[in-house]
């Protein structure tokens, strides 16, 4: 499996979240594996673990798999442990997928958003109607070898429990093609995927049954879909993560509505003094106090135009003392009130049913 070429993915960007870091570190720890050995090369410290809004590049991850491999063995150990579905774990993703209607529409939501993750592959989901199988493809991956083996296996493992988890049934896959040959292993695949795995495809592919795609979800919420999916599209859509200074700033804004801090935490965050990310923010043509605007202006339109929440409630979230703030910064920002927005809304929303 080649990597993948440049610049569509930069090895060096900032996307994988700490909590796959220190996921991944605890369970070598476990195992009796020194830290210093755990993170080496990876240029992390003990003190970044703390650091849950640290994201690390796609290349420091990558060096940590491969120092995992080094320690740990290529003997497929991580195919005999098996895997809990915590959905706190997947963040807003989780619950945008958890709260969708059926297991088809969590599906196109894991799809569309899975870069938030900081994944190593780009993901896609077809249908092969002759077959009668949905089918989850991996493509261009980031790693190769042992590395971008154990990144396929990895995610194929976590996906009957998660799956199991939305639906609150049990579930398996018809079968998983992978596009290297067979490993030494292999032996271990049946008990890990109770599924035919076939080798030497062309894609790295997930199938099961299309009929399944139709189950209902055990915790579908409409309203709490469309908010998480919308914040979810935020994150993507308003930045790319880790790209520019400007793009962590609205990422940290956005991962916490309601509790917007102030620059001094911002820089501290971003390992920098207050003075150079204002200097810096400077040089760019822009301030923190206009992206905290942009930022909440955009959340502000986006609450409005996809929740049914109040003008009291959105002010709430945005982290307004008073409403009449809140009214006095929409009017500012789109010339009229947040009440005259939603009307206005709704007035488009019945033409266009006429």
């Amino acid at each position: 499996m080649p990597m993948a070429m440049l610049p569509k993915h930069d090895l060096d960007r900032r996307a994988v979240p700490m909590l796959q870091v220190l996921g991944l570190v605890e369970a070598l720890q476990q195992r009796g594996h020194p830290l210093d050995k755990i993170l080496r090369e990876t240029g992390l410290v003990e003190s970044d673990l703390a650091n849950l809004e640290l994201r690390v590049s796609y290349r420091q991850h990558i060096q940590q798999l491969e120092n995992m491999l080094a320690l740990a063995g290529t003997d497929g150990f991580w195919l005999a442990t098996p895997r809990e579905t915590i959905i706190a774990d997947f963040g807003l993703l989780g619950y945008a997928m958890m709260s969708s209607a059926t297991l088809e529409q969590a599906i196109q939501i894991a799809v569309k958003y899975h870069k938030m993750a900081g994944v190593l592959f780009d993901l896609s989901f077809t249908k092969d109607d002759a077959a009668n199988v949905a089918v989850l493809r991996l493509d261009n991956l980031l790693a190769e070898g042992l590395v971008a083996q154990f990144v396929v296996e990895d995610l194929f493992m976590g996906i009957a429990p998660l799956i199991s988890f939305l639906t609150a049934k049990p579930f398996q896959p018809q079968e998983i093609f992978v596009s290297y040959p067979e490993t030494d292993y292999a032996g271990r695949y049946s008990g890990a995927f109770h599924c035919p795995v076939r080798f030497d495809q062309t894609y790295c592919e997930y199938r099961f049954g299309l009929d399944l795609l139709e189950q209902p979800l055990a915790e579908a919420d409409s309203n709490t879909a469309k908010i998480c999916e919308e914040s979810c599209r935020k994150i993507l859509n308003q930045m790319e993560i880790g790209a520019d200074i400007v793009s962590r700033i609205c990422h940290l804004l956005i991962s916490t509505p309601g509790e917007f801090p102030k620059l001094e935490v911002i820089a501290g965050k971003l390992l920098l003094g207050t003075r150079t990310l204002r200097r810096r923010l400077k040089g760019l043509g822009t301030s923190y106090q206009k992206i905290l605007d942009d930022v909440k202006k955009e959340l502000a339109v986006e609450y409005l135009q996809t929740t049914s929440l109040s003008v009291q409630e959105i002010s709430d979230l945005l982290g307004y003392s008073e409403v009449t703030n809140f009214r006095r910064a929409f009017v500012k920002w789109v010339h009229i009130s947040p009440y005259q927005y939603r009307k206005s809304l709704e007035r488009e929303q019945a033409r266009r049913l006429d």
